[in-house]
């Protein structure tokens, strides 16, 4: 469940069905902890229209600012503009009781001049000493925190929005939410400001968004939309909202309301420069290898341009694209599939939504080390698109998917093409995507190109569907290399119809993937496979001590599309629930698996049951997050079942007010005869360290250990690895940073000469020239 930062409940209970692990005695305890739990704040919201005008979807008004008023971003609404402002006080409850009368209060407010929109939200508060508001890193204010969210819709479609949260302390978080599939996508960062003050009747954030962060056409003539959002953290975890968001809601940006009152400005132009300088110092001594020391000094510039209020051009040289923050380690001992890591990198966040598709058709991670790249985003009312053009040093693997693993090939530098097109009907959303990847050293190409759709046919039917074609004559040499061959061809066509009402859901997904298919810019681990798979659910909101209580039942059936034999299958009926102190927990038995690990294999039948929960224990302990699986589990290596578990702990802790701590550890075992004949742990100990709210120090520790008894087909391996990295950052807003850090890493299985070592010492700067200049203007 990671951070738990997706806030639509219905958002969750999806994200659920990939990740549903709770140990039976734990949910349990958990459950009665939630019975004895009284889901009730106290105060009254004083005034307001209240639950009916909310659910009627009433207009915001925006109030245009006095020429030379400027209001002060320090969380305050004291400023006069604020007093003249039209107050929006009808706010409704989302969550826990959909419809419910809050029982605090918000005020929310909203000026413009002809630069930015500010928004100033009043929380009230009858227990101003239980807001809980700690100092966080960017992009980590969740639902443990108390907070205010504003989505904006400049385009006012409601297929997507960018959403701006501050929290009770200051701290921010900003991103996409896209419509079709619910997805919040935190990876964006846009130029905006965000502050919080609190006082004895509860507290006040402030926001000041830049027209130039916004993404709107001049060729709609509907208003723009908006909705404000507050999380209240207590015994229960409240959500607010300035519109009513109704349970069977498509989406939970369906119902912005519209923003009236804004003018937008006359000049929609501008121009971003943001130069970099990257140092390093390296040292690296493979296993039995020599020392080898190097210093780098590389520079950097990337470059956004507004010519069109539709229109956003994107360049980048040199970029400096090096995981700043590690990637989470993740078990991969006992799969025969590759895993997918989420995208970090600055150039691919421009429209972020427009990449998605009902496939992982772009996969951004695929281009390694670009040596600079080129895009263009044009968003009009019914049109929109992207295309973009990298030279790739290359580096990292290409996959080669089959039916029954994933293979991969070293990458070799390329050439990479993608454009995206999407069209707006209203219901009816359409789509088309190509891509092509072109090998240098003349080792051929791969090239992807479809259409795909989604169709809201009423309110409780939805369709989303993509049919894509491959030619790729880029081809294995059998050597881990790719060289030039004869071409294949192949298709992917994915069809999902799904159901969503209040207390029933159910969705019926067919994947058929030819054997011929790949797509070197997306994320493909199988293919030579129909899938077809399905779910019915029946929920219960506010039984018992339970704010939703849902039975589900799940099924799917791959097949290899060659041999005709089936390669998986999985039937798993379960629970999901939610309750108070945050609590998201669920149990499945998976009696009715199958798995086949290649042509011609015995059909294995593992039987095991898979839980989660995720719950806040206390005020210093936000979130703890814990899956499991145990019983009789798939051997993929040994070709068997036999006993065993797998899961993962996190435990997000606040020991004291300006540090962060989050251990983590993930473990997976097998036994054969009653011994561990495979062990496999990947640890992460993250601390921070806030010196203020753009100062930070952080410290990552990681770990991970494989080892595997050699038996009949099955050779004996053995690795470790540790990996410590120390930084500070210095963030002035989203194009002026400062890291500086070290790394050190160790890698093998001990001895002298099985374990490769690896230290570098690093610093980077990144300028927005606009922070520059009003710095030197302020002098």
């Amino acid at each position: 469940m990671g951070e738990h930062t997706q806030e639509d409940a219905r958002g969750l209970r999806r994200r659920a069905r990939a990740t549903h692990r709770l140990a039976v005695p734990l949910l349990t305890a958990v459950a009665l902890g939630a019975a004895s739990a009284q889901p009730v704040l106290p105060g009254s919201p004083p005034g307001g229209a209240g639950p009916a005008a909310a659910a009627a979807g009433l207009p915001m008004q925006a109030l245009r600012l006095a020429p030379g008023e400027r209001p002060p971003l320090d969380g305050r609404l004291d400023h006069p503009a604020w007093q003249r402002a039209p107050v929006h006080r009808d706010f409704v409850e989302k969550a826990p009781l959909t419809g419910n009368r809050p029982a605090q209060a918000t005020e929310a407010r909203v000026l413009f001049d002809d630069q930015a929109i500010y928004v100033g939200v009043r929380c009230f508060d009858a227990q101003p000493q239980a807001i809980r508001a700690p100092l966080v890193r960017h992009d980590l204010v969740n639902r443990t925190q108390d907070f205010v969210v504003v989505y904006l819709d400049a385009i006012g479609a409601r297929q997507s929005a960018q959403f701006f949260r501050v929290n009770a302390a200051g701290s921010t978080a900003d991103g996409m939410h896209t419509a079709a599939d619910d997805n919040e996508d935190f990876a964006p960062d846009f130029d905006w400001d965000g502050a919080a003050h609190r006082d004895a009747q509860g507290w006040t954030a402030v926001m000041r968004i830049p027209f130039a962060s916004l993404r709107f056409t001049r060729e709609h003539d509907g208003p723009w939309r908006i909705m404000v959002g507050r999380r209240i953290p207590r015994e229960q975890f409240f959500l607010h909202t300035s519109v009513l968001v109704p349970r069977e809601a498509p989406s939970f940006i369906a119902t912005l309301q519209p923003l009236q009152g804004l003018v937008m400005p006359d000049d929609h132009q501008f121009l971003t420069l943001r130069p970099s300088l990257t140092w390093r110092r390296e040292r690296e001594q493979p296993a039995g290898g020599p020392d080898t020391r190097r210093t780098r000094t590389e520079a950097a510039l990337d470059v956004k341009w507004r010519p069109l209020p539709e229109l956003v051009v994107d360049a980048t040289l040199n970029p400096d694209f090096s995981q700043v923050a590690l990637d989470v380690p993740q078990l991969a001992g006992n799969t025969r599939f590759a895993l997918s890591f989420p995208e970090k990198r600055p150039f691919f966040y421009e429209s972020s939504d427009l990449l998605r598709s009902p496939t992982d058709a772009v996969y951004t991670r695929s281009l390694t080390a670009p040596r600079g790249g080129l895009r263009a985003t044009w968003r009009g009312a019914r049109l929109a698109g992207s295309a973009f053009a990298i030279d790739d040093r290359g580096g990292g693997a290409v996959l080669l998917p089959g039916a029954f693993g994933t293979d991969a090939a070293e990458q070799p530098a390329s050439r990479v093409a993608v454009a995206r097109l999407r069209a707006d009907g209203g219901a009816l959303q359409w789509g088309a995507l190509a891509a092509v990847r072109r090998y240098d050293g003349d080792r051929g190409d791969n090239q992807v190109a479809g259409p795909d759709l989604a169709w809201q046919i009423d309110e409780a039917w939805r369709v989303r569907a993509q049919l894509l074609g491959s030619h790729t004559s880029a081809q294995p040499d059998g050597a881990g290399q790719l060289q030039r061959g004869p071409a294949r061809a192949g298709h992917r066509a994915y069809l999902r119809l799904a159901l969503q009402q209040p207390e029933h859901e159910a969705d019926l997904t067919l994947d058929d993937i030819a054997s011929g298919f790949r797509d070197d810019v997306g994320f493909v681990n199988q293919a030579g496979i129909t899938r077809l798979g399905g779910r019915v659910a029946r929920g219960w909101h506010a039984l018992g001590p339970f704010n939703e209580f849902w039975f589900n039942l799940e099924g799917e059936r791959v097949r290899d599309k060659a041999s005709g034999q089936a390669v998986s299958q999985a039937l798993s009926p379960g629970v999901w629930l939610t309750g108070a102190h945050n609590l998201e927990a669920s149990l499945y038995w998976h009696g009715g698996e199958g798995v086949r690990t290649g042509v011609g294999q015995r059909w294995l039948q593992p039987r095991f049951w898979k839980t989660a929960v995720v719950f806040t224990p206390a005020t210093w302990a936000p979130l703890l997050s814990l899956d499991a699986q145990l019983g009789r589990l798939a051997d993929v290596q040994a070709n068997a079942v036999r006993p065993g578990a797998s899961g993962s702990l996190s435990l997000t802790t606040r020991p004291l007010p300006r540090l962060e701590l989050e251990p983590s550890v993930s473990a997976a075992w097998l036994e054969r005869d009653g011994r561990r004949t495979y062990r496999e742990t990947a640890g992460q100990v993250l601390g921070v360290w806030h010196l203020d709210a753009q100062q930070k120090l952080r410290l990552i520790w990681q770990r991970t250990s494989f080892d595997r008894l050699a038996e009949p087909g099955v050779l004996a391996q053995r690795d470790m690895g540790h990996t410590g990295s120390l930084t500070y950052s210095w963030r002035r807003s989203a194009g002026s940073v400062l890291y500086v850090g070290a790394t050190r890493s160790r890698q093998g299985e001990g001895g002298a000469a099985g374990v490769s070592r690896g230290n570098e010492l690093f610093v980077k700067l990144q300028l927005d020239a606009d922070d520059v200049a009003r710095a030197v203007r302020a002098r």
